[in-house]
């Protein structure tokens, strides 16, 4: 096995993809934290009612346009073509379908004063697909760069636009607004970077079709999986306790998005390039697990520790009781990380159908899960325990499938897994026991702020140290080609410093 199969052959894409995504998460963290200090939380439940309902559209009009164009071996300017003209009819033709169905959608969720919100967010699909095709290219060439400045670009336009219409509106409708203008911002900038205007087409639609009506079902399914709970969230309780828990979720999946989504993007190169290899495949599978829990574990143990200064120092004293369930939807953000792997190992191997009923079942045990909730009246901390929990029995079932005949391939993942939550141990327990003593809630002073800081760092750096002394010792599989491919970028950093000292 090669020492650095996986971030050598990826490592600027996965720089420019993390750097893209993180800059722009953190701008959109930061106009969420000052929107959260200017709207109310029901204002956020509202918008995540209409956002539960765009997006569960947006899926339907979604072509798996960049799934197909990034695993297929040959391409040709007619399927960058098609691929643009197909998505560009899916979305109209949604976008109107939204437009006409308004009044029943609002009537779904009791709230009939939203009818021309959903109408009016539907004009940002058909926006989403004018974007220049140049972009699908730039992905399957890995050329990030582009794709990077499109984003960082986008967001940067948008954050300032949210501000401006949350402080003069004082309503939901700011998200609305700036959806709307910075979706035709992005299709503007995205000609500026890459040009390359379409020729509408649907020479090869029929082929693609074939691909994408597998992901358009699994898209469908796997969003009312991910979303279910917000649905139930949204139906059953109110918009002041609807906006707490969207909130603490959103915070609890920051991490997935901002650095860990962006990383894990380019495996499905990596991985459709070794798909004749069963073997290889999962062997690279297995280390991307591996180094995905090794980032996850202590992301996960800061939001469960320090989740009460976190939310009181980032959203204010009107989100008390989404620090409370903070701690416990934490978690979503490490099975779905390692759903995510899964099921672009099941992309490359052309697996869509396996997918698509992966999704169904999952479906279907989380939301008689959640159902049983509401018909014990569970509360809304219990509804979070139970939405957790039936999302990760559903994921470790997934990835037994994906292994299935390979079993023993999983075995070396034991002992490095099981140092990482070791060390995490150690880490942390330390910090738990200080931030005990500390009233945050009452007294969120400079100097708790300090101590929060300093736990944090003191438990990361331990944590990392451990990793590193045990894979220096303890010669675990994954654990040494961590190690070797640290030491190999240590040697490369130092030799371009010795020539630069030299020149």
């Amino acid at each position: 096995m090669e020492v650095t199969f996986i971030l050598s052959r990826f490592f600027s894409s996965v720089l420019f993809s993390v750097s893209a995504k993180l800059l722009g998460k953190l701008l959109g963290l930061f106009s969420t934290f000052v929107t959260a200090r200017i709207l109310a939380p029901e204002d956020f439940g509202l918008i995540a009612i209409i956002s539960i309902a765009l997006y569960f559209f947006d899926i339907l009009s979604h072509a798996a346009s960049e799934q197909y164009i990034v695993r297929k071996r040959t391409i040709s300017f007619i399927d960058y073509n098609t691929a643009w003209s197909l998505n560009l009819c899916l979305k109209c033709g949604v976008s109107l379908l939204v437009i006409l169905l308004s009044p029943l959608i609002s009537s779904f969720f009791d709230n009939s004063d939203l009818t021309f919100a959903f109408a009016i967010s539907a004009l940002v699909l058909p926006l989403q697909a004018l974007k220049s095709p140049g972009l699908l290219l730039a992905r399957r060439q890995l050329r990030f760069e582009f794709l990077f400045w499109h984003s960082f670009g986008e967001r940067l336009f948008a954050v300032p636009v949210l501000i401006a219409l949350a402080l003069w509106l004082e309503s939901f409708w700011a998200f609305i607004l700036t959806d709307l203008l910075s979706g035709l911002f992005g299709a503007l900038l995205s000609y500026i970077l890459l040009g390359r205007f379409p020729k509408f087409s649907l020479t090869s639609a029929k082929t693609q079709w074939a691909f994408s009506k597998w992901m358009l079902a699994k898209s469908v399914v796997g969003y009312l999986r991910s979303q279910v709970d917000t649905i139930f969230v949204a139906k059953h309780f109110s918009p002041f306790q609807l906006g707490q828990y969207h909130m603490a979720r959103e915070l609890a999946m920051m991490p997935a998005h901002y650095a860990l989504s962006p990383a894990i993007e380019p495996l499905l190169t990596v991985f459709k390039n070794t798909k004749r290899n069963i073997h290889d495949l999962l062997d690279k599978v297995s280390f991307s697990i591996y180094v995905t829990m090794v980032v996850a574990l202590p992301i996960g143990a800061i939001l469960v520790i320090f989740s009460q200064p976190v939310v009181h120092l980032l959203l204010g004293e009107q989100w008390q009781l989404a620090s409370s369930l903070l701690p416990v939807l934490s978690l979503l953000f490490l099975y779905w990380s390692i759903s995510q792997i899964v099921e672009l190992a099941f992309v490359a191997l052309g697996k869509v159908k396996l997918l698509f009923l992966y999704d169904v079942m999952s479906l279907t045990l989380i939301t008689v899960t959640l159902l049983t909730c509401l018909f014990v009246d569970a509360t809304l901390l219990s509804f979070a325990v139970s939405r957790v929990v039936s999302g990760t029995v559903a994921m470790m079932l997934f990835l037994f499938v994906l292994y299935r005949g390979n079993t023993r391939l999983l075995k070396p993942l034991l002992g490095p897994i099981f140092m990482a939550a070791t060390a995490l141990v150690v880490a942390f327990v330390p910090s738990y026991m200080l931030t005990r003593s500390i009233p945050f809630i009452e007294t969120l002073t400079l100097s708790n702020v300090l101590i929060v800081v300093f736990s944090i760092a003191f438990s990361v750096i331990t944590y990392f140290l451990m990793i590193i002394v045990g894979a220096r010792f303890i010669r675990f599989k994954y654990c040494s080609t961590c190690e070797l491919f640290l030491r190999e970028k240590m040697s490369q950093f130092a030799g371009k410093r010795f020539s630069q000292q030299k020149d």
